[in-house]
């Protein structure tokens, strides 16, 4: 079987700058364009995806659905999936208001201090781990084929945070690589977590929050 991770499309806030966080902020026309771009992406490489666990957030299981056909109410959710949570920062142009913690959070992650009601990143990466766990016991457990195709949907800081888990990479390396919207990976679980690996099997669409 195969284990697909694929970042939600754009959302108005991605191009204004805006941290969404776990805020419930909807995909925008765009998004929706790119979601539907990423099923034809999929169709040429001939991937058909037979199940999907999502982000509960409507962005993340909208995009899910128009990237594979699989209609939004047989999506299955996780909320270990969601977004990493900025407490009161969410919503707001952290870049125009206050540029010392956007460079605390993205440049220096290993010095992050959340804000009222954030997440650290111990806390997100703690979730991610969670997931990567679920579907490993899935999968010992025989709950699925050789030909099924499992596609987690989620966000930017989450899949960071399972690429961190999956590679065991410092916390100074979180930011080290770009996962775009609608950019997909592909998770590599071994029996007992010691050869984990994952690679990028598309660059997404134009760089967004």
């Amino acid at each position: 079987m195969r284990v697909l991770l694929l970042r939600h499309g754009q959302t108005d806030l991605n191009v204004q700058k805006r941290l969404q966080g776990s805020s419930d902020i909807p995909l925008n026309e765009r998004g929706r364009q790119q979601a539907r771009e990423t099923k034809q992406f999929l169709d040429r490489l001939g991937i058909k995806v037979t199940r999907i666990i999502s982000s509960p957030l409507e962005r993340a299981i909208e995009t899910g659905s128009l990237a594979t056909g699989i209609s939004m109410s047989q999506i299955e959710t996780d909320d270990n999936l969601i977004e990493m949570a900025f407490g009161v920062c969410e919503q707001r142009n952290m870049g125009e208001e206050d540029p010392g913690f956007l460079h605390q959070c993205f440049d220096t992650p290993a010095d992050y201090i959340p804000p009222e009601g954030g997440e650290s990143y111990d806390e997100v990466v703690a979730r991610a781990g969670a997931v990567v766990e679920r579907v490993r016991g899935m999968i010992s457990s025989g709950d699925f084929s050789e030909e099924d195709v499992l596609l987690l949907v989620s966000h930017g800081a989450l899949s960071h945070g399972l690429f961190e888990y999956v590679k065991k990479t410092p916390r100074e390396a979180y930011w080290d690589v770009d996962f775009n919207n609608c950019a997909i990976a592909e998770l590599f679980l071994s029996a007992d977590g010691k050869s984990d690996d994952y690679r990028f099997v598309s660059e997404g669409f134009e760089k967004n929050w």
